[in-house]
């Protein structure tokens, strides 16, 4: 969700303003957040108060916050502007991107796919309920679902072409020349998951985006909510969208307001000839809605950080092992800047599968490179052949880990998988490395070990 909102900021000043390339200024001084970010905290706040997920409370919700921002930067779609200030409002029948844009939280909050799904279709469905814009929608919170469970980018690639016929096999060079303002969900969600999955990290996805031109800050949305749960933010870049979110409160005069207000009357009268359903434009009190506060609750609860904590309790330890857990998760989704990611290779470099195909895709492995420290990882090759010729590689990665105490190693369950060694037979090798404070062993070493002590 937040890398939704900070796409979302950082494409904001290029909407009206295309850059057709990834050199520019991450944060001008006049970015700020949009009616993407703010729909996408409101849907995070349905998601969060009301357990039956009903679409009346997210309608509710939707309102209460674009009431009280409504002429945000960006501005929102005349339809929808519509549907924002009438009591009764109703869907409609619109593809556009608005549906993809605000579902990010959806994919954070659910449990399975068959949620996911369900719950982006409940979303677009109030508003958005072309099939094209239902499809949307379910297609980020899919993706966001994905990267947030661990899957990789070819399997999210392969998801989204078969369950979505989004076609995924062009590149952000190839459409970039051609590419004008498209606020169908059909061409610009799709665009959105190619500049994630070419993007190498975080801010070269945000960058990859917005470089596209046209409706540049819900396509940068779309993709950062994507990359932000699969690549770990840079703290910079974390820490000005806090602060802009913060002290968000648009400054808009009264006669942006006057003719806004004007707008919506007009357009009530059309559609509502007998007057049967009210309007409301209210002008925002000086106090800033609690955006921030909703933005806090919910990554606390549901963010790709939150969910691969291993839940079980910490021994106490001096030094840099009081901020790790007790054993190595079970799956580890992002690292912070001094952690290592450790995993089982071959000496070839070829991190095809497994631990290192994460290492490669996540973690900085380099193809081709089969030992050591590469990024944040290290690599022990394990398919050379006996667990004889695996341990002098071990002792090597243990006597790294001793002359560098400022990182915290986490090994995987090295040599468990494609290369067939047990558990068992793969412990031993790491007695040494229980001396050390830095290095975090699975669980099933560390019971292997302390039965053997």
């Amino acid at each position: 969700m937040l890398g939704a909102i900070i796409g979302d900021i950082i494409g904001s000043t290029y909407e009206f303003n295309n850059v057709k390339t990834t050199d520019f200024e991450l944060f001008p001084p006049e970015c700020e957040p949009t009616d993407d970010s703010l729909m996408t905290i409101a849907v995070a706040q349905w998601l969060m108060e009301d357990p039956n997920h009903e679409p009346d409370k997210l309608i509710r919700c939707m309102q209460a916050i674009g009431r009280r921002y409504p002429i945000p930067k960006g501005g929102f779609g005349g339809m929808f502007i519509s549907w924002l200030h009438t009591d009764n409002p109703q869907p409609t029948g619109s593809w556009g991107n608005g549906a993809g844009m605000r579902v990010s939280p959806v994919g954070l909050f659910a449990q399975d796919m068959e949620t996911a799904l369900n719950l982006a279709k409940t979303t677009a469905m109030i508003s958005h309920n072309h099939p094209e814009g239902i499809k949307g929608a379910q297609a980020i919170a899919a993706a966001v679902f994905m990267a947030k469970s661990g899957s990789s980018k070819q399997e999210i690639k392969e998801f989204i072409e078969k369950n979505f016929q989004y076609d995924l096999n062009r590149t952000i060079d190839q459409i970039r020349p051609s590419y004008d303002f498209e606020a169908s969900c059909q061409k610009s969600v799709p665009e959105a998951i190619i500049a994630f999955m070419e993007g190498n990290d975080f801010e070269e996805v945000i960058r990859l985006a917005v470089s596209l031109g046209g409706d540049s800050d819900t396509i940068a949305c779309m993709a950062g909510a994507i990359a932000g749960c699969y690549y770990p933010i840079p703290q910079h870049i974390n820490n000005k969208c806090w602060n802009l979110l913060r002290n968000y409160a648009p400054q808009n005069s009264d006669a942006e307001y006057a003719e806004l207000n004007a707008w919506i009357k007009l357009q009530h009268r059309r559609r509502n000839p007998e007057g049967k359903n009210g309007y409301h434009l209210a002008k925002p009190s000086a106090s800033p809605f609690n955006l921030l506060e909703i933005e806090e609750n919910f990554e606390r609860k549901y963010s790709p950080k939150t969910l691969c904590v291993n839940p079980k309790p910490e021994q106490p330890h001096e030094g840099p092992a009081n901020t790790r857990p007790r054993y190595t998760p079970d799956r580890i989704l992002h690292l912070k800047s001094n952690e290592i990611f450790v995993f089982g290779s071959n000496l070839a470099g070829v991190h095809g599968g497994g631990a290192a195909r994460l290492a490669l895709e996540r973690f900085g492995a380099v193809w081709g490179q089969g030992v050591g420290l590469q990024g944040q990882s290290y690599g022990i090759p394990t398919m050379q052949g006996g667990v004889e010729t695996i341990k002098p590689y071990v002792d090597e990665f243990i006597e790294f880990a001793g002359i560098h105490p400022e990182l915290i190693f986490y090994v995987t369950r090295i040599g468990c998988g494609i290369a067939g060694f047990s558990d068992e037979e793969i412990a031993p090798l790491f007695s040494e490395a229980r001396k050390l404070l830095n290095v975090v062993l699975p669980e099933s070493f560390c019971e292997i070990l302390e039965n053997r002590a």
